[in-house]
């Protein structure tokens, strides 16, 4: 049996055409205001703060090519952290919560590391210029320093320990990276770019 749909052709008349093309342009006009709604709740999300991408987190293993990575421009890139007394003083205050948590849950909690430190300095910097796990070089997000860094949480608009702690929280890659029992180490750092506050939050063993 032969599809008919597929053999069957219309003829359309002046008429119709005319209303085809009214159509094109009552989609066309739909389409672009799905594209305006959803640019405007993008917008708003990222002024109310977001976490778009899942947390990363990789083995405690050596690299798969067994290569470690150190970043040679660690410092420099660091250096770039754009901050205030009061965002450092933040950052420290959403790493306290984390520890609260974790105690609460039973587990040691992390001791606040100055290679880690530098490292969340890095990565924030460069979350600010691609907002993802892969650095803007293309790289893995723990090339920073492979001998540090396991686990990352990253976060953007939130301007209190509250709401950015809050936010990991309620998403539940980020939390299974604050509730994992095997992470011992971590820091938090916060870079402001724009007037928007840009959260790394890495983790170690």
């Amino acid at each position: 049996m032969s599809d008919i749909h597929s053999n069957t052709k219309i003829y359309l008349g002046r008429g119709d055409k005319v209303k085809n093309k009214q159509l094109i342009i009552s989609l066309s006009g739909l389409l672009l205001g799905i594209v305006l709604l959803i640019g405007a709740i993008l917008s708003s999300a990222g002024n109310a703060g977001y976490i778009p991408d899942s947390a990363a987190r990789r083995d405690s293993g050596v690299p798969e090519d067994g290569i470690v990575y150190i970043d040679p421009n660690l410092t420099a890139l660091a250096g770039q952290l754009s901050g205030t007394a009061e965002s450092k003083a933040i950052a420290k205050a959403a790493f306290d919560e984390i520890n609260a948590c974790r105690a609460g849950a039973g587990l040691g909690t992390l001791t606040w590391s100055t290679g880690l430190e530098t490292a969340s300095a890095v990565r924030a910097v460069e979350a600010a210029q691609v907002w993802s796990h892969t650095r803007p070089d293309g790289s893995e997000y723990w090339t920073v320093d492979s001998n540090l860094v396991y686990g990352e949480n990253l976060a953007k608009g939130y301007n209190t320990a509250d709401a950015a702690f809050n936010a990991w929280m309620a998403s539940p890659t980020h939390k299974d990276n604050i509730l994992f029992g095997s992470f011992k180490t971590g820091a938090i750092a916060i870079h402001i770019e724009n007037g928007q506050w840009v959260w790394a939050n890495e983790f170690g063993y």
